[in-house]
C-alpha cells in the first residue's frame, strides 16, 4: 500500500474517531434534555449543565490534540518520501501490521496529553518508527511515547544537552559506564551550564544547577540517565550523571534523521 494511502487512513481513523465523539456530546445533551423534562431529575439538573460546559471543553481539546498529532506525523514522514520509496519487505510488513497499532497508541497519549509539545514529541516518535520500521521494535516506540508524555520541556532539554555534552565518549550498547568520565564532565558543570557545547545550545538563561539537578532526577527515574559515583579525589558542587544507551535513543527519536 502507498505510503500516502497508509496516512490517509490514519486520518480517516482520527476523523472517524472525532464524529463518534461528536455523537457522545449530542447524547449528553439529549440525557440533560431528558432530566429537564422529568419530575425529580429536573431537581438534579443544576450541577449537569456546567459539567457538560466542561465536558465539551474537554472534547475539543482531546480533537485539537489529535489533529495536531497527525499533521506532525504527516509532515514528519513527507520529509522522508524518497527513503520512503523502495521499502523492504519487513518494513512495508512493519507499517501495515505494527505501526497503525502504534498509532491508536499515540492517539490515546495525545488525547491525555497537556501541552501541545508533548503531542509534537509523540508525532516525532510516531513518525521515526514509520520510516525506521523493522529496525526499531514496536515495544521500544510503545515506551518511547510513554517517557514522552511524562517529560516536560526542561526535562527533554536537559537530556538534550547531557547527551551531547557526552557524545564523544559514549558507545552504543555498553553496559559499563566510565565513571572518570562523567566526573570529568561535572567538574566544570556551571560553565556547561553556561556555553553549552559545539552543535548544541546552551540550556535556557533561566536555569541553574538545581533546576538541572531536579530534570537529571526525574529522567533517572525514567531510566534515560544513571547518577555515577563521584570521585572523591575531586571537588565539585554536585553529582555526576551520564546518560544510558535508552536516553541516547529517546534523543534519537526526537531528532529529524537525514
Amino acid at each position: 500500500m502507498p505510503i500516502d494511502d497508509r496516512l490517509a487512513q490514519a486520518k480517516a481513523q482520527v476523523e472517524s474517531d472525532e464524529r463518534q465523539r461528536s455523537a457522545g456530546r449530542e447524547i449528553v445533551k439529549e440525557l440533560v434534555r431528558l432530566c429537564k423534562s422529568l419530575p425529580v431529575l429536573k431537581a438534579m439538573i443544576a450541577p449537569v449543565e456546567p459539567l457538560l460546559a466542561i465536558f465539551e471543553f474537554f472534547q475539543r481539546h482531546q480533537v485539537d490534540n489529535v489533529r495536531y498529532l497527525v499533521d506532525v506525523v504527516i509532515e514528519e514522514v513527507q520529509e522522508h518520501a524518497a527513503k520512503l520509496e523502495a521499502l523492504s519487505e519487513k518494513h512495508r510488513r512493519f507499517i501495515e501490521n505494527e505501526w497503525p497499532d502504534l498509532m491508536r497508541d499515540g492517539v490515546t497519549k495525545a488525547q491525555q496529553a497537556r501541552a501541545k509539545q508533548r503531542v509534537q514529541r509523540l508525532g516525532k516518535i510516531l513518525a521515526y518508527a514509520y520510516v525506521e520500521g523493522e529496525k526499531k521494535s514496536a515495544d521500544l516506540t510503545e515506551e518511547m511515547m510513554r517517557v514522552a508524555l511524562g517529560l516536560d520541556d526542561d526535562d527533554v532539554t536537559v537530556l538534550d544537552w547531557l547527551c551531547e555534552g557526552m557524545m564523544e565518549s559514549y558507545v552504543r550498547g555498553n553496559k559499563t559506564i566510565d565513571f572518570e568520565v562523567a566526573n570529568d564532565f561535572w567538574h566544570d558543570v556551571e560553565e556547561r551550564i553556561r556555553l553549552g557545547f559545539g552543535k548544541g545550545p546552551a540550556l535556557p538563561q533561566s536555569m541553574n544547577v538545581a533546576g538541572v539537578m531536579t530534570c537529571l532526577a526525574k529522567l533517572q527515574a525514567f531510566g534515560l540517565v544513571l547518577q555515577v559515583r563521584q570521585n572523591p579525589g575531586k571537588t565539585f558542587s554536585t553529582l555526576p550523571y551520564s546518560p544510558l544507551d535508552r536516553g541516547y535513543e529517546f534523543v534519537e527519536y526526537l531528532r529529524t534523521q537525514n
